[in-house]
């Protein structure tokens, strides 16, 4: 697929949904952003990928589409460096995310309600970027090489959260997001013989205010 095909997905969805949006909210979000590992195999050795835990920020566009269906059109930002670990060494090189994804919410209290709980499944792209200065020698690269380089991938997005209302045009929000993506292999580079398999699963906890209108 595309990469212009995978950035307007989330975008044409949320389009066609919130023609019947009767309300809408728009806000911020920050929070903390953590990913599980995967591994780098060469032969029967492998050494541990990931990215080291670090800070996400983000906007959200939100609508309400029915009782208990609503929408959020989101971007996020992530800082955490591309780790690679193993057999006594450890590299480290920075990385940042940019995250554009369209949520659905199904709540289980309906508009008005002091406190709505909710669920939240959808689908986005998500592009890696390697920032880190590119050396000659790098441990661990006979596994893999850390680029500074971009990688576009597809995302799926599940996860849970509370909306409290503050005020008849304000919220405050308490998510908590999984965001699920293959391994970027341009970011994590596979050396000559080696393999980078699996999925990261970035675990976010954010903390928002919106306004409603």
């Amino acid at each position: 697929m595309k990469i212009r095909q995978m950035i307007l997905i989330p975008v044409l969805a949320s389009v066609s949904v919130t023609a019947f949006a009767q309300k809408w909210e728009i806000g911020a979000v920050g929070g903390g952003s953590f990913y599980t590992k995967t591994d780098v195999t060469l032969g029967s050795n492998s050494v541990e990928a990931k990215f080291a835990p670090s800070f996400a920020v983000g906007f959200v566009l939100g609508n309400e589409i029915g009782r208990y269906l609503g929408g959020d059109i989101r971007y996020t930002f992530m800082r955490n460096d591309a780790q690679l670990s193993g057999n006594s060494s450890t590299v480290n090189f920075g990385a940042q995310s940019h995250t554009i994804q369209y949520d659905f919410l199904l709540h289980f209290a309906p508009p008005g309600q002091k406190t709505r709980p909710y669920i939240s499944f959808g689908a986005g792209v998500r592009h890696y970027q390697g920032t880190g200065n590119e050396v000659l020698s790098q441990p661990l690269s006979n596994y893999a090489i850390l680029t500074k380089t971009t990688d576009t991938t597809p995302m799926a997005s599940v996860g849970f959260g509370v909306k409290f209302r503050v005020s008849p045009k304000s919220n405050i929000r308490i998510e908590f997001k999984d965001y699920i993506t293959p391994a970027p292999s341009k970011v994590i580079a596979p050396n000559r013989g080696a393999s980078l398999s699996g999925w990261f699963h970035n675990f976010v906890p954010l903390l928002g205010v919106s306004y409603v209108f």
